[in-house]
């Protein structure tokens, strides 16, 4: 899918791409399980896209740098 004007895309810091995450759940009897889950962050997809604002926080403070970015 193509990018909109000024929008960027990461690899999500949460699942490192992966989409899923492991979550601890209690089951009926109250035991902790850890679970496959999807990715709250990026909803299972492993990358997220920002606008420019938040994409340039992303990468000054947090020296990340996008897999994707918009048209020139």
């Amino acid at each position: 899918m193509e990018l909109v004007p000024g929008e960027y895309e990461f690899t999500c810091d949460e699942c490192n791409g992966d989409g899923s995450v492991q979550v601890i759940r209690a089951d009926d009897n109250d035991e902790a399980e850890r679970v496959w889950d999807r990715c709250d962050d990026c909803y299972g997809e492993g990358t997220m896209r920002v606008d420019e604002e938040e994409a340039a926080e992303m990468i000054e403070d947090g020296g990340r740098t996008p897999i994707r970015t918009p048209a020139s």
